[in-house]
């Protein structure tokens, strides 16, 4: 069982004036290249050159980023981007204001479409003729199978699913629903940047950490946690810090614990629990309660690296006895099964959501489910003679 953890790095590496570098980004690059060289392995075993297989990896890095944004785009909202559409590949927004935001919002679902659209453009290509006119699609290299190439590739796909969801986990996104026991994972940075910005001119610097010794509203299901809050040097009235803990703070707090998915827990009727110190400046400590939620990305990142391992281990073993699909199929089967479950741990990503029976990644993970049980059952294509 997990144990009770406070979650709240920062999202970023390091950042030099405008150049910030993030742990997704990051970790959204890293399987390219880790899986280079397991890639340069698969193709040279089917005697392809490592040129080959760098072709395939920009055609399939392209396929994953224009198919993960436009499927989050389309799936969850298409309403926000309708009229923006030149926003949807622009790290920038217009409206309301101009602001650098960088790539946000990539869907899973999206991914998978673009990826395989992509090994569809890596392995054919379109030839026309017009007289008469026709169009029609032959592969680029003789001998060169679509669902041989996608072998391949969703192997590495596994390998870059779990490192996707661990870069979610870094930024406290597409969270867990509250564990209901004394386990799980306080995500805090949302209420560490809402904090921080809402009262820069007030608070020198804040800290949070696990409460230990004094406490109050404590449920099983929320974990006891402490605000150290350092005023600014200017501020040496006691009674204005007491008046803003007490009304402001405690409504900043309150306000956090009625979010749609809420990561504190301060009941609205209670005084707010806190201490006053006074050293270099005033220094205060806010006791409140977080919600334990499940660390959803984990368990996802963990399922993707059994995968790997196991489908790299088939294909070491089986992968020239194996009819083209088959690791593809198995692939499909098992990831977007075990989406669709572990959908249920999850909060909803948009709000139109709650209404749903199903949310919107448990119904795009049934066409997947359908596709990879007939790459499994399908049977063996003979062998032309």
């Amino acid at each position: 069982m997990l144990p009770a953890i406070l979650w709240n790095p920062s999202p970023e590496i390091i950042k030099i004036g405008f150049l910030t570098i993030r742990w997704y980004n990051c970790l959204f690059l890293a399987p390219f290249l880790i899986g280079t060289p397991i890639l340069y392995k698969m193709f040279a075993r089917a005697g392809r050159s490592n040129q080959e297989a760098d072709s395939l990896r920009t055609y399939v890095m392209f396929g994953v980023i224009a198919g993960a944004r436009l499927g989050h785009v389309i799936f969850y909202q298409w309403d926000d981007y309708k009229d923006r559409l030149l926003e949807i590949f622009l790290p920038v927004v217009f409206y309301p204001e101009f602001k650098v935001v960088g790539f946000q919002g990539l869907a899973s679902h999206g991914a998978a479409f673009g990826v395989l659209t992509a090994i569809f453009l890596y392995v054919k290509r379109f030839k026309f003729s017009m007289t008469p006119f026709r169009i029609s699609c032959v592969n680029r290299t003789p001998g060169t199978g679509f669902w041989s190439i996608v072998d391949y590739v969703v192997i590495l796909t596994a390998l870059g699913g779990a490192s996707i969801r661990i870069g979610n986990f870094m930024n406290g996104e597409i969270i867990g629903k509250p564990t209901g026991g004394n386990y799980g994972i306080v995500f805090a940075r949302e209420v560490y940047t809402y904090l921080s910005s809402q009262y820069e001119d007030s608070i020198e610097q804040l800290t949070m950490g696990k409460a230990s010794g004094i406490h109050t509203n404590h449920k099983v299901s929320h974990q006891p946690i402490q605000l150290t809050i350092a005023f600014k040097q200017h501020i040496t009235d006691e009674q204005v810090i007491k008046e803003f803990l007490e009304n402001s703070f405690k409504k900043s707090l309150v306000y956090l614990s009625h979010l749609q998915q809420p990561m504190l827990y301060e009941p609205v009727k209670t005084p707010l629990h806190y201490t006053l110190s006074k050293g270099a400046g005033y220094q205060a400590t806010v006791y409140t309660t977080g919600v334990l939620r499940h660390p959803a990305q984990l368990y996802e990142a963990f399922s993707c690296i059994l995968i790997f391992v196991g489908l790299f281990w088939w294909w070491h073993k089986k992968g020239q006895l194996l009819a083209s699909g088959r690791i593809s199929g198995a692939f499909l089967l098992i990831l977007f099964l075990l989406r669709f479950f572990y959908e249920f741990y999850k909060e909803n990503q948009e709000a139109f959501e709650d209404t749903m029976q199903f949310n919107m990644g448990q119904l795009l993970s049934l066409p997947f489910v359908v596709l990879g049980l007939y790459l499994v059952l399908r049977p063996a294509p003979k062998p032309v003679k």
